[in-house]
């Protein structure tokens, strides 16, 4: 089970917590026919067989994780046949949301960001709160006023779109140069929520650049700053997690994988009972 920090749950039970969900979360869903969203690897690698002509260079970039460029140069290949695939990968299957999904909503955090495409969590949050959520992209130009919320309203932020518009989602090398130039308010909006809310990533590892390059700026430009909390399945050296806790403030939150990741879905579980014992002793003593 996950040790959760007693800052980590207060900054929860008092919404100053933000959730980051990333592709790990989707993939503990299925659809009627039993298939699972994908990995960034196991589309790309599906991408590649959908490509004609020599596969080698796209081979080789997957093999080698530079996720980035296969992907642009997948892109390139399939043209017009591109948004099809997207939307057959994430839209057509009809993902139904998991246990984890559950818990995670009950958790009841304000503001939830996800680089993931596809809607499993969006669509449920919405259903179970009757619609009081505001879903925004990183397009969108009323961000702020969504960040200020209310009582009555939680938001999901997709940091890189949605499936319900391919044309402009962040998935290729190009797309994620585009949205730092475009869209630089944007990450101006994201540096303020790191900077006064304390981030918990789930479900995802630190190969998203846009994530990367946020985190490295905060941990360089406040370096007596809280770290932010990643819980992280794989095994790894001690010397790679001290890397990800220097580089990225982080703290790392270690959990077994065994099980299909059910220690995490159990150690959620018993987060949500400490963050509504610690929001009844708020209650009490009025230090929200």
């Amino acid at each position: 089970m996950i040790s959760w920090p007693d800052e980590l749950v207060a900054s929860i039970a008092r919404r100053r917590s933000v959730l980051f969900l990333g592709a790990g979360i989707s993939m503990n869903s299925e659809n009627a026919q039993g298939q699972r969203p994908p990995s960034w690897h196991g589309f790309l690698k599906a991408g590649i067989q959908k490509c004609g002509g020599a596969q080698t260079e796209l081979k080789r970039l997957l093999k080698r994780g530079d996720y980035l460029s296969c992907c642009q140069i997948i892109k390139y290949k399939l043209g017009h046949d591109w948004v099809p695939l997207l939307e057959e990968t994430f839209l057509s299957p009809k993902f139904i949301k998991s246990e984890i999904h559950e818990a995670i909503l009950n958790l009841d955090s304000s503001i939830v960001v996800t680089p993931n495409f596809d809607k499993i969590y969006d669509n449920y949050a919405t259903a179970e709160t009757e619609n009081l959520l505001k879903i925004k992209k990183y397009y969108d130009d009323d961000i702020p006023r969504a960040l200020r919320g209310s009582e009555k309203q939680r938001l999901i932020i997709k940091m890189h779109g949605c499936i319900d518009t391919p044309d402009k989602l962040i998935f290729s090398r190009e797309d994620y140069a585009d949205i730092r130039s475009k869209y630089a308010n944007f990450y101006r909006a994201m540096d303020a929520l790191i900077l006064t809310n304390t981030f918990l990533f789930i479900g995802c590892g630190m190969n998203d650049p846009d994530l990367s390059l946020l985190l490295e700026q905060y941990a360089r430009s406040f370096g007596a700053a809280p770290p932010h909390y990643l819980a992280l399945s794989e095994k790894r050296s001690t010397e790679y997690i001290k890397m990800l806790e220097s580089n990225y403030n982080l703290r790392i939150l270690p959990y077994s994988s065994a099980d299909a990741h059910k220690e995490l879905l159990d150690s959620i579980v018993a987060l949500n009972e400490r963050v509504e014992k610690k929001r009844e002793e708020i209650s009490q003593s009025n230090l929200w």
